[in-house]
């Protein structure tokens, strides 16, 4: 059986891609010469970078430090993912506020190519990230740490986080369910389906 603080981790990297993809699409959509909903990518970059430091990346650190421990071929990649770590709290933190003030000062402007460039260079760092970890880290863990020693850190690493409960996530669920902006690209055309609410197309509206 899974450690439950590893299926809560594969939890919240199956949130964060969904969320990566409906940030694509909106950058999709300042590509092409379009004004993108500057609200949502406010909080896109709020909660991808927010929720991470409450508990996710605290979380990855503890095990990181077992692991260094008993695997010491992983050492190399594990610096490199703690520095990515920071590197998304930085970079989203900018483009978080980037986005406000665009949201309450320029809202019907285009979005600075300089801009869009750091927005794709974050997006393309947390899928990197988000595949490193699932591909390489996570089997280590499971393979060089017991189930059992992994849910001893459970009280240690506390489970009661905010995650699809919280109050920031409800939120920005909803604006993405109730206006369908999950599935929007641009030039007036919709994907096949949300990857977070499920949505799909209405073709025969088009």
């Amino acid at each position: 059986m899974k450690a439950i603080i590893l299926e809560r981790l594969h939890a919240d990297h199956h949130r964060y891609a969904a969320l990566l993809c409906i940030l694509d699409r909106q950058l999709h959509i300042a590509a092409c010469e379009e004004v993108p909903d500057y609200r949502l990518l406010a909080r896109l970059c709020h909660y991808l970078t927010h929720q991470p430091e409450e508990w996710h990346h605290p979380v990855e650190e503890a095990l990181f430090a077992r692991l260094t421990g008993c695997h010491a071929q992983s050492v190399e990649l594990l610096a490199v993912l703690s520095e990515e770590h920071r590197r998304i709290t930085r970079d989203g933190n900018e483009l978080e506020a980037t986005f406000r003030r665009q949201a309450n000062e320029m809202p019907e402007a285009e979005l600075d190519p300089g801009q869009l460039n750091l927005a794709r260079g974050f997006s393309e760092l947390y899928h990197h990230h988000l595949h490193s970890e699932n591909r390489h880290i996570y089997p280590l863990i499971e393979r060089c740490l017991q189930a059992a020693e992994l849910d001893e850190l459970a009280p240690s690493l506390s489970l009661a986080s905010p995650s699809e409960g919280s109050p920031s996530f409800q939120l920005l669920y909803r604006q993405i369910a109730d206006h369908r902006t999950g599935l929007r690209l641009g030039h007036g055309e919709q994907a096949d389906f949300c990857p977070l609410c499920d949505a799909r197309a209405d073709y025969a509206s088009l």
